[in-house]
């Protein structure tokens, strides 16, 4: 019996301590951990020329999202969020027609991003120390990116290089997550949900022939993208 009620005590603790910290007035710190991601793999295209062009593509992502906010009710937090991604491709292109055309691109960008967040908790009266919520986040940053290419075949050798500027970026948010207190104040969080990304900046090239003049010009990108995203990170919660 004694054992039965120290475990019930232990348990209503738990709960107190988790109410405490899931209160209007209370602080909401933290990061995602972000994507860090490597994907490697071999992307073919059979043109009706009957060439094949076969390209050996790899790409290192990694990004981080810290966060800053306030419960405005028991449920509910508002606050800011800072985006900071770093992304690295290299592709090596090869015809399969015996040509022996060739082209190594590295590219590099590192973009930033800024803006609101809204959470909000489900509970009814006692929250316990798992909990289900929903999120939206809204982004408007900037960013920079460089790409170095090298490209040999009998009649046509170059290398070029270019650097994006002006960049815009937007991206929106919204999923569904699970938040598990681990601690007194501190929760891993845990969601799923979709996202929009839209890029849009100019890109200033240099290409320079083997046997000829630079050739140098620019071109305006627009990169709208939608998919899904699955992230993890830890929060702090502080009265």
């Amino acid at each position: 019996m004694k054992k039965i009620l120290l475990a019930a005590a232990v348990c209503m603790a738990g709960l107190s301590s988790v109410k405490a910290q899931i209160a209007k007035g209370n602080l909401f710190v933290g990061s995602d951990i972000g994507t860090a991601t490597f994907n490697s793999g071999t992307l073919t295209y059979d043109y009706s020329t009957g060439n094949i062009q076969k390209t050996d593509h790899k790409k290192f992502e990694i990004g981080v999202s810290p966060a800053l906010g306030v419960f405005v009710t028991d449920h509910l937090v508002i606050g800011g969020n800072l985006n900071v991604n770093y992304s690295h491709i290299k592709d090596n292109i090869t015809l399969t027609d015996a040509s022996g055309t060739g082209t190594v691109a590295t590219s590099n960008s590192s973009t930033y991003a800024i803006g609101p967040f809204l959470r909000y908790y489900f509970f009814n009266t006692t929250p316990s120390k798992t909990l289900l919520y929903i999120q939206g986040v809204a982004l408007v940053g900037s960013g920079s990116g460089s790409t170095n290419e090298s490209h040999v075949s009998p009649g046509d050798s170059y290398v070029s290089t270019s650097n994006d500027n002006n960049m815009f970026i937007f991206r929106a948010n919204g999923s569904l997550g699970i938040t598990h207190f681990i601690g007194k104040s501190v929760a891993l969080d845990v969601a799923l949900g979709y996202l929009y990304n839209y890029e849009k900046y100019t890109t200033n090239y240099n290409i320079q022939p083997t046997n000829g003049a630079v050739n140098s010009g620019s071109v305006k990108t627009t990169v709208p993208e939608n998919g899904v995203a699955l992230s993890a990170g830890f929060h702090f919660f502080l009265p």
